[in-house]
């Protein structure tokens, strides 16, 4: 975990999405640790709960609402149910997202392609369009992270809707950041690289691999290459530290970046 010695968000609201685990759980309980009241949100609901319940362990307010960041309705009824809790929202983490990784170019269909963007690009803009509002009403200097990736600036896996849709994110996060620099709102991304997360025990238990073969594999391959300059995996948490810094005062200057947060895989 982070820097438990540090209070910067003390009576801050905090919404994540996708926080039923690695990085959206670590995204979440950072914050907490912080001081914040944080909202959790994920399709997986059993799994949000648990989420919730380590923060209320903490001490801290948290709701944990079930959503599907693909579908209008539940992001609508999950700010409402969000602001008939908290009353504001200060700060809201886009982290929530799906892939297409172990599709060909040749198994892309066009339900899949909406799939994929309705989540990692409508879903996130919709979200921040309807917290953004609020948060002018209120006139509150808000932030807005989107969590994107270093496969939006540079492709590496081969991926065609999931990198593509990243690079959206990024876009996205542009013109968001344009769009709300005026009521001091800020607006940035987070590129993670090779994270460890639950997403990358899938393909173990698909090759019927120990848990953290798969992710292994491929640093050790990108150690190897070069292409990777720290010779680890990066962590949820250390996603999570990029995030609370770009939500915090010291990056009040800091609009429309999208930072890599990858070991020195990607540099752009």
């Amino acid at each position: 975990m982070g820097n438990t010695g540090m209070q910067r968000f003390q009576g801050k609201v905090v919404l994540v999405t996708g926080a039923g685990s690695g990085i959206g759980r670590a995204i979440a309980c950072r914050f907490a640790e912080e001081g914040a009241a944080v909202a959790v949100s994920d399709i997986d609901q059993p799994q949000v709960s648990e989420t919730a319940a380590i923060i209320r362990q903490m001490g801290r307010t948290t709701l944990d609402i079930g959503c599907d960041m693909g579908n209008d309705d539940d992001i609508a009824q999950m700010v409402d149910a969000v602001l008939a809790t908290f009353d504001h929202v200060d700060i809201v983490v886009n982290n929530a997202g799906t892939g297409d990784s172990n599709k060909s170019f040749d198994e892309v269909d066009s339900a899949l392609w909406d799939r994929i963007y309705a989540i990692n690009v409508k879903g996130p803009f919709f979200l921040t369009q309807r917290i953004a509002r609020h948060m002018i009403e209120k006139k509150i200097a808000g932030r807005v992270i989107n969590i994107a990736s270093t496969e939006g600036k540079t492709n590496r896996g081969g991926t065609i809707v999931y990198a593509s849709s990243k690079s959206a994110l990024i876009g996205l996060t542009q013109g968001l950041a344009f769009q709300l620099a005026p009521y001091d709102i800020t607006v940035n991304a987070v590129c993670p690289g090779l994270i460890d997360t639950p997403i990358w025990h899938k393909g173990d238990k698909m090759m019927d691999m120990p848990q953290g073969s798969t992710i292994k594999m491929v640093v050790d391959a990108s150690i190897e290459s070069m292409q990777l300059k720290m010779s680890r995996a990066g962590r949820p948490e250390d996603i999570a530290g990029a995030v609370v810094f770009l939500c915090s005062d010291d990056a009040s200057y800091m609009t429309g970046q999208a930072i890599n947060v990858c070991g020195g895989l990607e540099y752009h």
